[in-house]
């Protein structure tokens, strides 16, 4: 079964390149384009295996995102995606998996098949909103 993505990003045309790339890469990738999007999705549909996470969102904040989901215990399924570097290394800073966009397509994808490999999520990829 193919490992499933969520990209949120509101730039369209980016979150269209994201998917089409992870789906060239093997994965199932859906994408959002807002926060409340993403959290209605999050708390409502089974855990994909990995999250990429723009922070500059409509609606909810990135930030308030990857919070809801390290509260949850799911932070290490994320990659914050975000042309701020100094955003970027401020949570590479406190261990979250973070890039700088734009970033090559051969980067996004071994850093999506990084946190799919380093962690076992078939136990927990079907919860919904267990605390």
């Amino acid at each position: 079964m193919k490992k499933k993505v969520l990209i949120i990003e509101d730039d369209r045309d980016l979150a269209n390149l994201f998917k089409l790339v992870l789906e060239m890469s093997g994965f199932e990738a859906s994408a959002v384009h807002d926060g409340t999007q993403a959290v209605d999705v999050l708390m409502t549909e089974p855990m994909p295996e990995a999250v990429m996470l723009d922070m500059h969102l409509p609606a909810v904040s990135g930030e308030q995102i990857y919070a809801l989901l390290t509260e949850r215990g799911e932070g290490d399924r994320v990659l914050i995606c975000s042309a701020d570097v100094q955003l970027v290394e401020s949570y590479r800073s406190i261990g979250a998996r973070a890039i700088t966009k734009p970033i090559p397509m051969e980067d996004l994808q071994r850093r999506v098949e990084e946190i799919i490999s380093s962690g076992d999520f078939a136990r927990s990829s079907n919860h919904r909103n267990d605390p």
